[in-house]
């Protein structure tokens, strides 16, 4: 089960224009990845129990996240080989050393992340 189709993506979401015939293949990518962020507690079963309002929630988070692996590198930006840089059009991205000198990136989108926060999918426990 895809939790967006491409209509939605485009039509509903907005996103930035992705290739039709890479969609499919990020879209099953991007929906892997947002199960992971969400410790598996979004599943195809958990997704259709869910409150449409959670549900929504999720779609967005999905279509976000298909814009942030297109935009990083598409669907291989899993595989956490970390973009060293490149160039498209004016367009040039450098990336910069971390904490321990690497350039690895999150695998996760950061406005994903941000779009879920308030459906508890990806509360970890503890407390402030």
């Amino acid at each position: 089960m895809s939790y967006v189709d491409e209509a939605y993506y485009n039509d509903t979401f907005y996103g930035e224009p992705v290739d039709s015939a890479d969609f499919p293949v990020l879209c099953e990518r991007a929906g892997e990845l947002i199960e992971e962020l969400t410790l598996h507690r979004l599943t195809p079963v958990t997704f259709l129990a869910m409150p449409e309002t959670v549900q929504e929630l999720v779609r967005k988070a999905v279509c976000a996240q298909i814009e942030y692996l297109d935009a990083n590198g598409g669907a291989d930006l899993d595989n956490e080989a970390g973009i060293q840089g490149a160039t498209l059009g004016k367009f040039s991205y450098s990336g910069s050393a971390g904490v321990n000198g690497g350039t690895e990136q999150s695998r996760f989108s950061p406005r994903a992340e941000r779009i879920l926060w308030p459906t508890g999918l990806t509360y970890r426990g503890g407390r402030c």
